[in-house]
């Protein structure tokens, strides 16, 4: 216990979790996650349709978190307006950009806020490392099914085999989940709520850029298990649209020249998968 005073400083996270369709994932999956925190975290769910009725105190008592919040009418205002919501009430020192099927495994928190240790709040955006339980094309992400679906998800075996994936690593990558500052996300003003689905992690990851953040970490030893899309439903919305790639490309064309598509990210000015520690 005392270690996880020392090393967390009594910070708190602040998780912001926007959820479309995703009642059956937020209690088999998500806040069953939750035991494994160590630091102080508070959790904001947005309801962003379709969960039926989710009772704040009832997940507390299921994750035995000291803090929840349920936020938003079920009305579907798109992922990043959910994310700017729960930021508003929001009381952590850092803030967890996560999605209702991923399940936290132990350590995921200490080791990101150990990784912050002598580094100014505001200069990095780091994420977690995912376990996936299908094909992937990003080579530091984990490939090993513990099932795809909230009735098929095998938390005892993946509790009894996450050690042998732990390392510590650092790599240079950036995706969901998000770990940053609350300095940083004032900076940048939030998230952009044109993009209602799509490009949302590369125009987060663009804003970072343009807001002078060169450290775009993953941390190996922070680890999730992804259900792999499963939160997704309401990129449905707009999955046949080519409009949030072209709002992205016209946002960042004139500013950087070099930005043709997302998921560029200056690829000469942040070399992915590069080791860093």
């Amino acid at each position: 216990a005392w270690r996880i005073l020392l090393l967390c400083g009594f910070e708190m996270i602040s998780i912001l979790l926007p959820a479309f369709k995703s009642e059956n994932l937020l209690k088999e999956v998500f806040f069953k996650g939750l035991h494994n925190s160590q630091a102080d975290v508070e959790v904001i769910v947005y309801d962003n349709g379709g969960n039926g009725n989710l009772n704040p105190e009832e997940i507390a008592c299921r994750c035995y978190c000291s803090s929840v919040k349920v936020i938003g009418d079920g009305k579907n205002i798109g992922l990043n307006a959910a994310l700017n919501e729960c930021a508003k009430i929001a009381t952590g020192d850092y803030f967890y950009l996560c999605h209702t099927d991923m399940y936290l495994m132990p350590g995921w928190d200490t080791s990101l806020l150990d990784a912050t240790r002598n580094l100014v709040p505001g200069s990095y955006l780091f994420c977690s490392r995912s376990i996936e339980p299908g094909y992937s094309h990003i080579p530091s992400q984990i490939r090993k099914d513990y099932g795809d679906e909230s009735d098929n998800f095998n938390e005892k075996l993946l509790l009894k085999e996450y050690k042998q994936y732990l390392e510590n690593k650092i790599v240079v990558n950036a995706r969901m989940p998000f770990f940053l500052s609350r300095s940083l996300w004032d900076r940048i003003g939030g998230v952009d709520e044109r993009f209602f689905s799509f490009c949302t992690d590369d125009d987060l990851i663009q804003q970072c850029y343009d807001a002078r953040v060169r450290r775009f970490h993953m941390v190996y030893e922070s680890l999730v298990y992804h259900l792999q899309g499963k939160s997704n439903n309401q990129q449905k919305v707009d999955k046949d649209e080519k409009w949030p790639y072209e709002l992205f490309v016209s946002k960042w064309k004139d500013k950087y020249p070099a930005v043709h598509h997302p998921g560029q990210y200056h690829p000469k000015l942040i070399p992915f998968e590069t080791r860093v520690r």
